[in-house]
């Protein structure tokens, strides 16, 4: 039974302190940097991924620095308290579609011609991403999927060749994200042809459950 009856908790007033109550809490309870790193140290799918030598860490700061890899919300404090961990497929291709071939179409799994087939990122969905008390806006869900997918793109392209921009994203929310927990993300191209792309990526639980799928349209722009 609610502390309060639903005639009272249905009042504007009422309403709006229950609100500020939860925002002020998130607000104080949240994780620093270095307890994120160290909670995402022990996490399974993390022990999993470094246990597996056909996983190569990537520098995501490195990768930053290149004119392919600006288009980011990566490093950003507001989104990011710290950079996602980051690694890419070294192994054969057929390996790197099995990763995703239960979740996806055949013509949508990782294409041929890639130096990286499959990004794979452990990131953190920070407390100042919330929508709803708890819950990741939908926006912030965007961001980090397009960045994702750029990032993936940026390590498939020669870095004098230009910036990694986005043409269209799309979307599909399959269940919600909360806040103040990891996600495993896997980004790959599954198109590739004369600076034009088209990527995809998947949200995963730490237990393996698929949250959020997207595709994105993107291309190379040539610098003047």
């Amino acid at each position: 039974m609610p502390l309060l009856p639903p005639s009272v908790l249905g009042r504007p007033c009422v309403m709006q302190a229950v609100v500020l109550t939860r925002r002020i809490f998130a607000a104080w309870y949240v994780r620093s940097a270095a307890d994120i790193i160290r909670e995402r140290a022990s996490l399974d799918v993390v022990k999993e991924i470094e246990q597996d030598v056909a996983w190569k860490p990537i520098d995501i700061s490195a990768e930053l620095k290149g004119v392919a890899g600006s288009d980011s919300h990566f490093g950003y404090r507001t989104i990011s308290k710290v950079l996602p961990l980051a690694y890419g497929w070294t192994g054969d291709l057929k390996a790197a579609q099995q990763l995703v071939a239960a979740k996806v179409p055949v013509d949508r799994l990782p294409g041929a011609g890639t130096h990286v087939p499959v990004l794979a990122l452990v990131d953190y969905i920070s407390e100042c991403t919330n929508g709803h008390p708890g819950l990741i806006h939908g926006g912030m869900t965007a961001i980090i999927a397009h960045s994702s997918m750029s990032l993936v793109a940026a390590l498939n392209t020669p870095r004098s060749a230009g910036a990694v921009v986005s043409k269209s994203l799309n979307m599909d929310y399959r269940k919600p994200i909360r806040t103040g927990q990891f996600v495993k993300i896997f980004a790959w191209l599954y198109k590739c042809e004369q600076g034009k792309m088209t990527a995809a990526v998947h949200f995963y639980s730490p237990s393996g459950q698929m949250l959020v799928e997207a595709i994105s349209d993107l291309e190379i722009a040539k610098q003047n």
